[in-house]
């Protein structure tokens, strides 16, 4: 289900006594200097002990709060060496709601049991952090980087074959060099297929406006962004039904994907 689509079921979820809707809001962010002692274990514990005593005078929903807890520290603490720097968790004990968030942005760490999900940081952080499509461009060849909550969702590299005159998806990582043999016609080979792309460039540009328009509505895309040679992205966008947002001239199909993340979406 697509993080939308999620945050619309939850919008109208409402649960009847005695079971009631657990959310989590668990800040984990190492690099936050109240974070630099595991203080989120104790925050966690804690909030727990707290909605228990809570609870202490309504024992049927105390005790659908103690048959969630094990499975919510459970999955947090199972992923201790790979921490993300924010859990947010929804979970309900009869109708086996299990709704986790592992995101590489911060929150406020709250902790809520009532009829209806808490959704007011949730919602906050998707507008500030919506789906995008970042497209990285580079003469014939493409990276598209899906990204939420700041973080990669999935990678994809293509480049055109000037052979087969379409788009092709590359398994494995690419390469940024284009090998032409070897030998003294190396040179002249370089420079006939470089006169190809050239002279192909507005053609296959165009040809890529449709694909990218499948997978921005395949993948939910709120935000595109395309990256790389300005006049290139023009005609990009000019053969595109799905609005460009953004434009930014840099060459960054080379860079890390997580830098170039942060770079774009800082």
């Amino acid at each position: 289900m697509s993080l939308s689509k999620t945050i619309s079921v939850l919008e109208n979820l409402y649960l009847q006594k005695p079971d009631k809707l657990l959310t989590i809001y668990l800040n984990t962010d190492r690099s936050d200097p109240d974070q630099q002692g595991g203080e989120w274990k104790i925050a966690l514990k804690n909030g727990f002990n707290r909605l228990e005593e809570y609870l202490e005078s309504a024992p049927e929903e105390k005790e659908r709060l103690q048959t969630i807890r094990p499975k919510v520290e459970n999955h947090v603490h199972s992923l201790e060496r790979e921490l993300p720097r924010s859990f947010i968790i929804f979970a309900s004990a009869d109708s086996g709601i299990w709704e986790t968030f592992e995101l590489q942005v911060p929150v406020e760490t709250n902790f809520y049991w009532e009829e209806n999900p808490h959704l007011d940081q949730l919602k906050a952080l998707h507008k500030e952090h919506p789906f995008t499509g970042l497209v990285l461009l580079q003469q014939n060849q493409i990276k598209i980087l899906t990204s939420a909550f700041g973080e990669i969702q999935s990678s994809e590299f293509m480049e055109f074959d000037l052979e087969t005159d379409d788009w092709r998806k590359h398994e494995g990582p690419h390469h940024a060099d284009v090998s032409m043999g070897s030998g003294g016609g190396k040179a002249n080979q370089q420079e006939e297929y470089e006169n190809r792309l050239k002279a192909n460039q507005q053609r296959w540009w165009k040809s890529l406006g449709s694909i990218l328009d499948k997978k921005a509505a395949d993948e939910k895309w709120e935000r595109i962004i395309l990256v790389g040679d300005k006049e290139e992205a023009a005609v990009l966008e000019e053969s595109m039904n799905k609005e460009v947002h953004e434009t930014i001239g840099k060459n960054l199909l080379n860079e890390n994907e997580h830098k170039v993340v942060e770079k774009i979406l800082a």
